[in-house]
């Protein structure tokens, strides 16, 4: 179930001009308990509730996994206008050298437009509860907030969950074979976390390159070796453990890890 602050009520006003005359073509979404503005949207902006997403994430699964002993874990930003849920499916786990590999699946909404009604199914190690974002699967509806607004989520049928860990697990063992070197890691962490701004077209973020090189160094190389496995492993630490109070930019740090193109491939 999700917790209270995400069940409050949104109910839709027109919108006014300082002069008072309505804007056609717009409405604003309110909170109910407290008449606080959300966001002002196009009237084409249909609303999915918390609630509804929640719901919907939770009835594939049972449909379609083994839940015993699911847990979820709830996070907000923006006063709960923004809001994920990761449900970990403890049936679907295999052995990982000290620790095992599991699945996890996410579903991401909000009603301010900062993100769309999005389910995620992925794996993540144990170890560290890091997300392994090369995803088998990758269920997105992104346009559920413009016409019906209905959602409905379909099984992509490719193959089992079980199978689909054993080929996370072959690439993770392929991944500590293969031996990475300061100078490929540092280009690939520079893409990572290219930020150009105004003034400097190729600027880095810094703070975000150092928070990788030295999980790295400090911990994932020492455990493992220098190698491709140690380098995901650090690069998803920054995707899933960043410091950060907004759900948007982790969502935002864990699309960029799925689609890097070093790891798409087990070499």
């Amino acid at each position: 179930m999700l917790p209270q602050e995400l069940l409050f009520e949104v109910r839709e006003e027109p919108v006014y001009n300082q002069h008072g005359t309505k804007l056609d073509g717009y409405k604003q979404l309110v909170k109910d308990e407290n008449n606080e503005l959300i966001a002002v949207h196009k009237n084409t902006y249909r609303v999915i509730s918390h609630d509804k997403a929640h719901i919907e994430a939770l009835d594939f699964l049972h449909e379609n996994f083994d839940t015993n002993g699911m847990t979820e874990q709830h996070k907000w930003s923006n006063n709960g206008a923004v809001m994920a849920t990761r449900f970990s499916l403890p049936e679907y786990q295999i052995p990982f050298k000290d620790t095992s590999i599991g699945l996890e699946a996410v579903v991401w909404n909000s009603y301010n437009g900062m993100r769309s009604f999005r389910f995620d199914l992925g794996f993540f190690l144990y170890l560290c509860l890091n997300g392994l974002k090369n995803s088998v699967w990758d269920i997105s509806l992104t346009n559920a907030h413009k016409g019906s607004g209905d959602i409905k989520l379909e099984y992509p049928g490719m193959y089992s969950a079980m199978d689909a860990l054993h080929t996370v697990h072959n690439y993770m063992n392929a991944w500590l074979d293969v031996p990475v070197d300061d100078y490929q890691l540092e280009a690939e962490v520079d893409k990572l976390c290219f930020q150009p701004t105004r003034t400097d077209k190729s600027h880095v973020n810094q703070n975000h390159k150092n928070f990788i090189l030295d999980e790295y160094n400090g911990n994932y190389a020492q455990k493992f070796g220098t190698n491709k496995f140690s380098a995901y492993q650090a690069i998803t630490h920054w995707s899933t453990h960043y410091p950060s109070d907004s759900v948007n930019t982790r969502y935002d740090r864990e699309r960029k890890v799925s689609n890097m193109a070093w790891f798409s491939q087990a070499a």
